[in-house]
């Protein structure tokens, strides 16, 4: 019997045993970000790249002025030596009055060294899944324009997605309160969510029920101040333009999709299989009858979380 290809085998086997466990397994996502608003986008950003399971391939941006918004994304990236990673520019949609200024915008107004792809975003979202199928894992956290349009208008690409995770939905109480509301990136595009939400694709939701218990502490951000890495500088410069007020906590809405994408179920002690679907008001309601079956982390483990989120953006 020849023995080369039995060689050639072998060889591939033993370097596939030698290489680290993280470049054997690293999860290929895709980021749909509403950057620029509330201050969790920048962060999570900045904790997929130090992911070292994560491999991002790229970053679309939703919602309101998302040119402004895809400034910021570009700079972030540049700032980490990042500008391998693309930044494909959603449709603009009608601006929503905020309850507080979007200064961050002012960190990138002037900045032109990287720039977005000319690729709209959900031909990039489309073309990147066809060139890697059963790959990518789609991780939304804002609102869902991109993503909608993407089930319209490619319906084809629905089977071809891995997974996909986003930081939307409110089933029963939060910190806010004790009944469901209409969450911020459902209600902001109502259709767009109903046609997520009713796909079929491996769904997973990080509700309010869940995120909006976990908050930056003192302590925790003086960790990534006290890093002086050019990340940590760049989040912490971000953090001062988002508050002025010192009583202002980040919640980690965002970075806790991020989490659930790179380690499934590790930082929730349940994550149920529920039948929802999305209303015309914007809740996102259990219905036995039409329901789509959506996997729910519910229950974070915060310190748990918390350790291994400054201590991924804080390595160096």
């Amino acid at each position: 019997m020849p023995m080369r290809p039995l060689r050639g085998l072998l060889f591939v086997a033993l370097v596939a045993i030698s290489l680290p466990a993280s470049a054997q397994s690293r999860t290929k996502i895709v980021l749909d970000t509403d950057i620029g608003t509330d201050i969790d986008d920048a962060w999570a950003l900045g904790y997929v790249l130090k992911s070292p399971s994560l491999d991002l391939l790229g970053v679309t941006i939703t919602d309101g002025d998302t040119a402004q918004r895809a400034r910021l994304a570009c700079k972030l990236l540049a700032r980490l030596g990042r500008t391998d990673v693309p930044v494909a520019v959603g449709r603009r949609t009608p601006a929503v009055p905020a309850d507080r200024l979007d200064y961050q915008f002012a960190w990138a107004e002037d900045f032109r060294e990287y720039a977005p792809v000319a690729t709209p975003a959900v031909q990039f979202l489309a073309d990147i899944i066809h060139k890697n199928p059963n790959q990518i894992t789609l991780v939304a956290v804002g609102p869902l324009h991109n993503i909608g349009d993407l089930v319209r208008q490619h319906p084809d690409v629905i089977p071809l997605v891995k997974r996909i995770v986003l930081m939307s939905g409110s089933i029963g109480a939060s910190y806010y309160g004790p009944a469901a509301v209409a969450e911020w990136n459902v209600k902001l595009a109502i259709p767009e969510a109903q046609a997520v939400y009713a796909a079929e694709w491996p769904l997973t939701i990080v509700p309010l029920d869940s995120t909006s218990y976990v908050q930056l502490e003192d302590r925790d951000r003086e960790r990534v101040r006290n890093a002086r890495t050019p990340l940590t500088t760049a989040l912490e410069t971000l953090l001062r333009l988002w508050t002025d007020r010192s009583t202002a906590r980040m919640t980690l809405h965002d970075q806790l999709a991020l989490a659930e994408a790179q380690e499934p179920g590790r930082f929730f002690a349940r994550c149920d299989p529920l039948p929802l679907v999305v209303s015309a008001d914007g809740f996102t309601r259990v219905d036995r009858d039409r329901g789509h079956p959506v996997r729910v982390c519910l229950e974070p483990k915060r310190d748990d979380f918390m350790s291994h989120f400054v201590a991924q953006l804080t390595a160096r």
